[in-house]
């Protein structure tokens, strides 16, 4: 018994061995640095920060340096910067839908992605051309250069194993703007209200905008869900160190995600303030029983988690009676010799 025991440790004590040894993060062998040109507004920043004139033509250069002992492909993508839905800027998303508000794309001024191959041991320049509509335009237009080091065929191979590999990426931010200072105000609107799921986890989500071309800084928001006409907190969210990308909207989630939700009649109250400003909105929102049933039947809730610890105490309780009746039969065994 004690060697078959073993014996099953040692095969556990291997698995685990084998998830620790492929669950290692690549290291960071690359640095990207922006050549800063005579049109930048802010010398102490090191992301491209420019006064532009209606129709320029611009070269923007960054420089890609490997300092690995093999040679390496980067993607470079510039993007539009939007605001992803944990309340942050997002410089990342190659394939953002921009919002309804927005004028002027900064994507469409930029040329298009690229591939480079750096070789072991030196940098590259890479040239991003910058080309700015004719027709003049207001505010802050806001996006990021995307420098991504593609994976070895090697490690695209871990995919199907259990490999975990961290894939770094630079970006280096780019600001254009016709004027040194802009009076424009952030503004922002509330619009859809609706029960959603992130990660199977239920959540109420408030779409919010700020529809003008000049960033949202120090976002806080207090929010809170009723049924319609009462005034009992059934869900409740307050979050704060937010921002919002010019012209674009996020979808902001109210309660813990630990809740089954119940189809019904609901008023949610929201406040957030900003650097440049404070709105207040009420509005009312009906969870029907098909979305309720749809979304607790995939959720993980409080109520399915407590089921995990009854499995856990039920599989002790059984383990306990094997052991009483081993122990039982063994004693009876000894009186009968």
């Amino acid at each position: 018994m004690k060697k078959i025991f073993w014996q099953l440790m040692a095969v556990v004590a291997v698995i685990g061995a084998g998830w620790t040894m492929c669950a290692q993060a690549d290291d960071l062998n690359y640095t990207v640095q922006a050549d800063l040109p005579n049109n930048q507004i802010n010398q102490k920043v090191s992301y491209f920060d420019l006064k532009v004139t209606p129709g320029q033509k611009q070269n923007l250069t960054l420089h890609i340096k490997n300092s690995d002992s093999k040679e390496h492909r980067y993607t470079v993508s510039p993007n539009l910067a939007v605001t992803n839905d944990n309340g942050i800027i997002d410089y990342s998303q190659a394939n953002a839908k921009a919002d309804d508000s927005l004028k002027f794309n900064i994507k469409t001024a930029l040329s298009k992605k690229q591939v480079v191959t750096v070789p072991a041991k030196s940098s590259k320049a890479v040239t991003i051309q910058l080309n700015v509509p004719e027709k003049e335009f207001k505010g802050v237009a806001l996006g990021g250069i995307n420098i991504v080091q593609e994976l070895s065929g090697k490690k695209q191979q871990a995919s199907s194993g259990m490999a975990i590999n961290n894939q770094y990426a630079y970006v280096i931010g780019l600001q254009l703007q016709e004027s040194d200072k802009t009076t424009i105000k952030p503004n922002m609107k509330l619009h859809s209200v609706k029960a959603e799921q992130r990660n199977y986890r239920n959540y109420v989500s408030a779409n919010l905008q700020n529809d003008q071309p000049v960033i949202m800084h120090g976002l806080k928001i207090k929010s809170y869900v009723t049924k319609a006409g009462s005034s009992k907190k059934v869900l409740t969210t307050n979050k704060e160190n937010m921002s919002m990308a010019p012209n674009s909207n996020f979808n902001f989630a109210i309660g813990d995600g630990n809740k089954q939700l119940k189809a019904g009649k609901y008023t949610l109250h929201l406040t957030a303030t900003a650097d440049k400003g404070k709105w207040q909105f009420t509005k009312n929102f009906t969870i029907t029983d098909k979305t309720a049933k749809a979304l607790n039947d995939t959720a993980v809730t409080e109520k399915q988690t407590n089921y995990f610890w009854w499995f856990v105490a039920l599989g002790v309780v059984i383990i306990a009676l094997l052991g009483a009746i081993i122990w039982l039969l063994l004693k009876n065994r000894r009186r009968q010799d």
